[in-house]
């Protein structure tokens, strides 16, 4: 808001752009895949780093997407996360238009208003990654840990979404919607950690395949809001999120979630791979 007033409403996304440039130029010339690829790294770090993490051979292969694609974890997950960015959007794109459209707030104000979810949102993303460690850390049940984390969070969500769209105050509204966000973030961290969990070798290609649908999740609702509210008011997309975090809740609730040793599930993926090339892939892998 401080960037709409000093320039115009192209001020924060020319500002961001730049900002995105020049990070992505940072990244591209100071990043490197391996402590050994990195000209700061001297002999005497890369012995203490590869004293308890030796370096592994080059494993190169192809990715066994037909393996990927037949988990039904895998499409739980996915699923699960074009609901959270179905819901996510909402907020992210549309509030400080809804405050200013249904509460007539001004500008001044609703900057203040419409960051309070966001900030509540990133205290989620601290406590649901940390609550889900250390429940799997005391009951030494990895899935219980995903698995509650996620389905407490959506209920949450859920659950407090509809009385901040029923709310009659921008103040009302604004705490609710600090608790819901506060619940959907809760939950990021397990669709997140699931793909590390299963993954193993491949975690990068089933994380990229969930945050494909997640995106696609927020595309379609970003887009059908604009017409939703123009049918049937700006109660209707914000039910519709309230739905979407309830159907996640049950993704995680009837997931198999099969988790494995990361190691255990690359030598998986890597056996499926090889009968996958060898002949059609339909069956389910565990």
């Amino acid at each position: 808001m401080a960037l709409i007033a000093i320039g115009s409403w192209r001020t924060p996304f020319i500002a961001f752009g730049i900002l995105g440039i020049v990070w992505a130029a940072l990244w591209y010339f100071y990043y490197r895949d391996t402590p050994a690829e990195h000209r700061s790294v001297n002999d005497a770090e890369l012995q203490l780093i590869h004293a308890d993490n030796p370096a592994r051979p080059d494993t190169s292969q192809r990715v066994p997407w037909g393996a990927i694609f037949s988990n039904s974890t895998v499409w739980s997950l996915a699923l699960m996360y074009f609901c959270y960015a179905w819901c996510l959007v909402i907020y992210q794109d549309w509030f400080p238009k809804y405050l200013y459209s249904h509460f007539k707030v001004d500008l001044k104000t609703m900057g203040l208003l419409a960051s309070l979810p966001l900030l509540a949102g990133v205290v989620g993303d601290l406590v649901g990654g940390w609550a889900s460690d250390r429940i799997g850390e005391r009951t030494h049940n990895l899935k219980l840990a995903r698995r509650s984390v996620a389905i407490v969070g959506f209920l949450i969500a859920g659950a407090s979404i509809l009385p901040a769209t029923l709310a009659t105050s921008p103040a009302a509204c604004v705490a609710y919607t600090c608790l819901a966000l506060l619940g959907l973030e809760l939950t990021v961290g397990v669709p997140w950690a699931v793909p590390l969990d299963i993954g193993g070798d491949y975690a990068g290609s089933v994380s990229a395949f969930m945050n494909m649908c997640g995106n696609l999740g927020g595309l379609v609702s970003t887009t059908l809001l604009a017409y939703l509210v123009r049918a049937y008011g700006w109660n209707m997309p914000f039910f519709l999120g309230a739905a979407a975090c309830g159907v996640a809740a049950l993704l995680f609730a009837n997931s198999a979630l099969m988790l494995k040793r990361r190691a255990d599930t690359s030598a998986h993926w890597r056996s499926t791979q090889e009968s996958c090339l060898r002949s059609p892939c339909t069956r389910r892998t565990r």
